[in-house]
This record gives C-alpha cells, sequence and structure tokens, in this order.
C-alpha cells in the first residue's frame, strides 16, 4: 500500500507535454497552489507575501524565457492545462529563490544562516554490472499527496521519467539514453537573478550524455547553486556542485558508490556555503557507511538503495527518512514527500510518494531506448 499518485505518460512538444500533466493532475496543482498561497509569508520568514512574489517572479522569468524558452513553455502548458495563472506556478517553480533561508540575491560576503526545510539525499552504487541511482525528496508536507510520476517524450523523441510535486517542472529522473541526474539543493551565498535552478535543474534530464547534461547544469545564467548528481549505464558517477557563479567537479566512478546531501563537500565550494550545518553532515556519513557496507556484503544494488533510502538511522532528527513534525505550523513541517529509485540498465524506475519506510514502491518501466 502507499499514498496514490498521478501518472501522466504524454509525447509532444514542451507546452503539449505541461498541458498533458496540468488536466490529469489539475486537482493536484490546484492544492499546491492553495497552500503556498496562504502559508508564503511563514515560508518566507515573513519577506514576501505571495502576490509579492509574483511580481518579483517576473525577472525570473526573462531570464528563463531567455536561456531556457522551450521550458516556459512547459509551464505555460501546465498552467493551461490545470487552469492555474502562469504566474502562481511560476512562484512555486522559484520555490528555492524564494523560501531558503539564505537572500535571494546577495553579495559576497554573505551572512550564513540556517537550512531551508530542504533535505534531500541522493545516492547511486554500481555493482555486478548494475547502475542504480536513489533519491529521496523532502518539501513541505502538501507535496507528499500530490505528487506525479512524470512519463515524458519530448520533440528530440528522448523520453524521461521522475516523480515531483504537480505543481513543478521535473527536476529530477532518468532518460531512455541511460542517462540519470537526481540532484538535489545545496544553499549558495552567491544568489542571482537568473534562471531559477528548477528550469535548470529540469534541462538536464534529456540529455543524451553526462558531458551534455554537466554542460546544462553549468549554465552561465543560474539563478543560484544546486549540486547535480549525475550517473549512466557506463558505470560513471559524477557530482558537480555549482553556486550561481562558481563549480566543482567530483568523479566517483573508481568508487562505485556516491551519495549527496545538502552542503557542499567539495573544498573549493566552502566559501560559498549558505548552511548552518549540522544534519546535512550526518545524512551523507550515513549514506556513505551504509552503501559501503552493502556492496562489501553483496547485496543487491536496488534493495540496498532502498534500504538507504529508508533507514531512520542515527536518530529521528537527523535522518534519510523524513517525517514530518505535527506538532509544528504547516509552513514549517518538512518530510520525505517521495522517494526514487533508478535502474539505469533496465531503463525501470521505482516511485513512492511519502516515506519509502512506509510506502510502497510502485514500479515503471521504460523499455529499450
Amino acid at each position: 500500500m502507499g499514498i496514490p499518485f498521478v501518472h501522466v505518460r504524454a509525447r509532444g512538444t514542451h507546452r503539449e507535454l505541461g498541458r498533458a500533466v496540468g488536466e490529469a493532475a489539475r486537482e493536484q496543482v490546484h492544492a499546491s497552489v492553495d497552500f503556498f498561497r496562504d502559508d508564503f509569508p511563514a515560508m518566507t520568514n515573513g519577506r514576501l507575501t505571495f502576490a509579492e512574489a509574483e511580481v518579483e517572479a517576473a525577472a525570473y522569468e526573462a531570464q528563463a524565457r531567455r536561456w531556457l524558452p522551450e521550458l516556459v513553455e512547459e509551464l505555460e502548458g501546465l498552467a493551461e492545462g490545470s487552469g492555474v495563472p502562469f504566474s502562481a506556478l511560476l512562484v512555486l517553480n522559484c520555490g528555492e529563490e524564494f523560501t531558503s533561508d539564505e537572500p535571494a540575491v546577495c553579495e559576497q560576503p554573505c551572512s550564513r544562516s540556517p537550512r531551508s526545510g530542504d533535505h534531500c539525499t541522493a545516492v547511486a552504487v554500481v555493482a555486478g554490472g548494475r547502475h542504480i541511482v536513489g533519491h529521496n525528496m523532502d518539501w513541505y508536507t502538501v507535496d507528499a499527496v500530490n505528487n506525479v510520476f512524470f512519463d515524458l517524450t519530448g520533440p528530440d523523441g528522448t523520453r524521461i521519467m521522475g516523480l515531483a510535486g504537480a505543481p513543478y517542472l521535473l527536476m529530477l529522473g532518468m532518460n531512455s539514453r541511460g542517462v540519470g541526474n537526481v540532484s538535489n539543493s545545496v544553499h549558495s551565498t552567491d544568489n542571482r537573478i537568473g534562471v531559477p535552478n528548477a528550469f535548470v535543474r529540469r534541462s538536464t534530464l534529456a540529455a543524451p550524455t553526462l558531458e551534455a547534461a554537466r554542460d546544462l547544469g553549468l549554465l552561465a545564467a543560474r539563478a543560484r547553486g544546486t549540486n547535480h548528481f549525475f550517473a549512466d549505464t557506463d558505470g560513471r558517477l559524477w557530482d558537480v556542485e555549482s553556486s550561481a557563479t562558481a563549480s566543482a567537479f567530483m568523479d566517483h566512478t573508481a568508487a562505485g558508490l556516491m551519495a549527496h546531501t545538502n552542503h557542499y563537500v567539495s573544498p573549493g565550494m566552502q566559501p560559498y556555503e549558505g548552511s548552518g550545518g549540522g544534519e546535512s553532515e550526518v545524512r551523507i556519513a550515513t549514506a556513505e557507511r551504509l552503501l559501503a557496507e552493502g556492496l562489501a556484503a553483496g547485496d543487491d544494488p536496488v534493495d540496498l538503495v532502498a534500504r538507504v533510502l529508508g533507514t531512520h538511522e542515527p536518530s529521528p532528527r537527523e535522518c534519510i527518512c523524513g517525517h514530518p513534525d505535527p506538532s509544528a505550523p504547516p509552513a514549517d513541517q518538512g518530510m520525505t514527500v517521495g522517494s526514487m529509485i533508478c535502474d539505469l540498465d533496465e531503463r525501470r524506475v521505482y516511485a513512492c510518494a511519502g516515506p519509502p519506510c512506509e510506502n510502497d514502491y510502485e514500479v515503471f518501466e521504460m523499455g529499450d531506448a
């Protein structure tokens, strides 16, 4: 059993893809937008109302329209299909730009701040000729019951699959070329008006190679940083940490495993660290330890990744599988809203809404490229 979610399979132009998602998940899109609209002042620590964010988002839209116009069209299609104004969906797709605790625009040096509600964990293993990536998506609780499984074939024929909240562009998953990107958030201090992270991450998903995906992820006009977590069927494991203006490349192929959470690991990116430190470091240490132990024991790689994503070690506050605090206000409740495992060789995705410790993975087959 598990939390139900919408499954959308579509083929066409970017606008047609967005429209198909909006039509199929209209109720879920409306529910998510209503949540953000009601709780946005609390989400931004009183900095912005939702209406004010709609006005400010226009500057980000201009950059996205200049650099990734096809993805603006995809979001416009989502607005058309769901009946939700484009300006409202744009705010949600600028979620990191507006709700993270570090300022949306700052000049270095920028003061460090506590973490936002994002506590995502990405893992990857290569074993026995198998290439597996996995990801726990942690965000506001509203997303757990408003997820969509995206199965989209774009204009160039590349098929992508992944799980995301209904009102967002798909930001992580795998494609029919055997390339996966289960990226996650970091908190950079050189943020600026630019292309929002949701658009940048979406652009990498149809890339034919890791090299192409890396280049797309490092778009010069990006608004803020992210961690791109790349893998392919050649066994390459690439971790690309970025801020708005800097980046670092880490190749974990030789190790056969890789993990990342929500802080910068590369020493070169430490000057851009905007987080307060703490639980993210615990999560990555837990993930790396469990992956190494499982590989040494010869565990099946899919089972191993599933076990890591469902762990509650070492404590409820510092574990990979997150649960909400029901005593906290809605805008302060974060949780693992979805979990996903991608078998790059079999072109197979395992997806569940909510914490994987208590929700079964559903299996989606892509088939041969």
